[in-house]
């Protein structure tokens, strides 16, 4: 009986170590996104003092700093001021242009830069200690993100008007900019639409690289560039609104990869007899989950000005590599154990004996898995928490564990039903695409970082499915793995013929000498 109990428990373990790890995201979101718009603006007022003293020190370049710094982050919780106030809204915004003004002569006048930030810290004094009175906002409001948006989208406009005068220097410069300023407001794009933001990214690096080449493609660049505007054009105009659906599908899309990478090795594990690893996903996956959180609110918090995103590009790209390289491992390893077999009994040996002392690898694995898209997906909910009430985020994210869950529990049932034979290669060609996927995306995301070079081609394909970008970086390292596997396969099968062969004469063998 005590038996038949562990057997049970371990039935749910399974699904146990995901359900906590999604619920610390569940938890820590919320409150990371609890504060008023006072207690926000209260917290940014700190770089407004710190202006203020440098600049009665005549320390200008440290109080154009911090006051750069407020610029920065004021972005962050407009939207929410202008919830609770327009007016207030509007005041702060004045302030910050006359304290913008009062830097622009070299050197500032120090009594007009003084009092001009001392009239923005009296503005948020008096919004943070509710002197503005509350009023409901304009049915149409275009956010913060989407103004700078539209700016971004100007320097389109610039870079084209440049290439129609074949000032290539100033095409650059301004694409390189966009580049830059498209970190900070990617998020309302991938949020609302992944198809679009896919095919944004995608352009943004085509465009770039035909600019950069060697000679210089001015008729792709300007192709690659139209269509930036054209994708844009609606995200930068329409009013934007976040509902329960959004929160939802952040989860389903983001997270699903993360869900099928677990799922397979749950799996494996539950498959091969060795469901007492199975916490060693659990550990991984909930330490993947705290790591990607820590770091998506560190790089919020301290890298969140233009050009300090690209640590998260970096983040991205890293970490998928590295996950890759892991999943190719795991599915050759699976591929090449679970083939080269002559019966069933063979197999579950094989199987058994992969498993064996895997709990620390498929550990380190789970924790890859999650913590690449763990810090985009963290931020993704930060930043869209902004614009919408709590109760649709909470309930959004429920919607999306929940949805997760039954598709795990869905695919476990089925895989675990099916023949011996047919789970591990299924299994194997999963792990394989999800590796796959994690190359174009991992290669891609350095690619946006400045860190590997762009050579685009328009013939090249795009698919957002298999992360194919129409680089020759990511297209090149991914026919190289497609070469790897079918290597892979042709041997395996050539391991079988072999085998198949040997075995009729060993029989014949024995037969003789009986």
């Amino acid at each position: 009986m005590t038996y038949l109990k562990r057997l049970h428990l371990h039935r749910w373990q399974r699904l146990l170590a995901l359900f906590l790890s999604m619920m610390i995201f569940v938890i820590a979101v919320p409150i990371y996104a609890s504060n008023t718009p006072q207690q926000d603006l209260n917290q940014l007022n700190f770089y407004v003092d710190r202006s203020l003293s440098k600049a009665q020190a005549k320390d200008y370049k440290a109080s154009q700093a911090a006051y750069e710094k407020f610029q920065q982050k004021w972005l962050k919780v407009e939207d929410r001021v202008k919830k609770v106030s327009p007016q207030a809204e509007q005041d702060i915004e004045k302030q910050i242009s006359e304290v913008k003004v009062a830097f622009s002569t070299k050197p500032p006048n120090q009594a007009k830069l003084v009092a001009a930030i001392k009239n923005l810290n009296a503005t948020n004094n008096k919004f943070i200690n509710g002197g503005f009175k509350s009023n409901q906002p304009t049915k149409a409001i275009v956010n913060q993100d989407q103004r700078s948006l539209a700016y971004s989208i100007e320097r389109l406009n610039r870079a084209e008007v440049a290439l129609n005068k074949k000032d290539l220097a100033t095409a650059v410069s301004q694409m390189k900019s966009f580049k830059t300023e498209w970190l900070d407001v990617k998020g309302i794009v991938a949020t609302k639409s992944p198809d679009a933001y896919f095919a944004i990214e995608n352009n943004i690096i085509r465009s770039y690289g035909f600019l950069t080449s060697k000679p210089v493609d001015i008729t792709g660049a300007r192709s690659a560039i139209a269509s930036l505007k054209k994708d844009l054009q609606p995200f930068a105009t329409e009013p934007l609104k976040y509902n329960t659906s959004d929160a939802t599908l952040i989860l389903l899309t983001e997270k699903l990869e993360t869900l099928l990478v677990l799922v397979a090795l749950l799996g494996f594990l539950k498959k091969s007899g060795n469901a007492n690893k199975i916490y060693s996903l659990g550990l991984g996956a909930s330490a993947g989950l705290a790591a990607a959180m820590i770091a998506a609110v560190v790089i919020e918090i301290f890298f969140s000005n233009a050009g300090g995103n690209i640590y998260r590009e970096l983040l991205q790209g890293i970490t998928g590599l590295a996950a890759a390289v892991m999943l190719f491992y795991t599915s050759f390893w699976l591929h090449m154990k679970s083939s080269i077999i002559t019966g069933q009994e063979d197999i579950q040996d094989k199987i058994n004996t992969i498993a064996t002392n895997s709990g620390l690898f498929f550990g380190m694995l789970a924790f890859l898995a999650v913590f690449k898209e763990g810090a985009e997906t963290t931020l993704s909910y930060i930043n869209i928490s902004w614009s919408m009430s709590s109760n649709d985020l909470l309930t959004g994210l429920g919607f999306g564990l929940l949805s997760l869950i039954a598709i795990a529990a869905l695919i476990l049932v089925v895989g675990l039903r099916l023949p011996t034979k047919l789970f591990f290669p299924l299994t194997s060609l999963l792990i394989f695409y999800l590796g796959f996927k994690f190359v174009g995306s991992g290669i891609h995301a350095l690619q946006v970082a400045d860190i590997l070079p762009v050579s685009p081609a328009n013939f090249l394909p795009v698919f957002n499915a298999l992360s194919l970008y129409s680089t020759w970086e990511t297209t090149l390292s991914q026919l190289v793995l497609i070469a790897i596997a079918i290597a892979v396969v042709m041997y395996t099968r050539f391991q079988n013929n072999r085998v198949t062969k040997e075995i009729p004469s060993e029989q014949q063998t024995v037969s003789e000498n009986s």
